[in-house]
């Protein structure tokens, strides 16, 4: 019995660090810097775990415009991605911490390793993490060269599982889980912050709630 514990312990130990070296590995994403009034240690901690979870998740659902929809894909890490979505309209939902409304233009497809993706969107309305002007909205295209397996789905996020359906004019659904995010979660639960995202170590002012139209 003793020995199935500490096989149990080694194997959490394992899969602990590999979801940290995971969320190491990619772009540092720190909210644009300006000044911010100290916040009490235990909110801030409780705000940042709550950002934190959401950034595990892309939960979105689709409206295509004039039919401009179709597909499904399939993805188990960038290693294993195959599919073709072709989708143009409003996506409503969220992508990590950034929630609200998206316009969206994509088209991608192939079976990995020859996958592609050419990606366009902007905030339309949402919190400020939507906003295209900061690297938590950034999107790129993805080549069998260019970006690579690193820019998978339109974002640097290449160890995500999910799985997306597009259909005329009928709601698409788009769901993703990051692991490298996972990572950070679980690391933030012990005052780490593996990925350098939390907001309440960094000055910023526009981390609230409000909503913004284009500009």
């Amino acid at each position: 019995m003793v020995k199935i514990i500490t096989g149990i312990k080694i194997l959490l130990l394992v899969v602990v660090s590999s979801l940290f070296i995971i969320g190491c590995a990619t772009i540092h994403e720190k909210p644009i810097e300006s000044e911010r009034e100290p916040g009490n240690a235990i909110a801030d901690y409780f705000i940042d775990r709550g950002y934190d979870f959401l950034d595990i998740f892309r939960i979105q659902i689709g409206a295509p415009r004039d039919f401009k929809a179709f597909g499904a894909k399939v993805k188990a890490t960038a290693l294993a991605e195959a599919g073709f979505v072709y989708f143009s309209g409003m996506k409503v939902g969220m992508e990590r911490r950034g929630i609200g409304i998206i316009r969206q233009k994509k088209v991608e497809g192939g079976i990995t390793p020859v996958y592609f993706s050419s990606f366009k969107e902007i905030g339309k309305q949402g919190n400020y993490f939507l906003k295209t002007k900061t690297p938590w909205a950034e999107v790129r295209d993805r080549r069998i060269i260019k970006n690579g397996f690193f820019w998978s789905d339109g974002t640097k996020r290449p160890w995500s599982v999910g799985a997306e359906f597009e259909f005329l004019c009928f709601p698409g659904l788009d769901v993703q889980v990051y692991l490298c995010e996972l990572g950070d979660f679980i690391f933030g639960i012990f005052g780490l912050d593996p990925r350098c995202d939390d907001v309440s170590k960094i000055k910023d002012a526009k981390v609230d709630n409000e909503f913004f139209l284009d500009e």
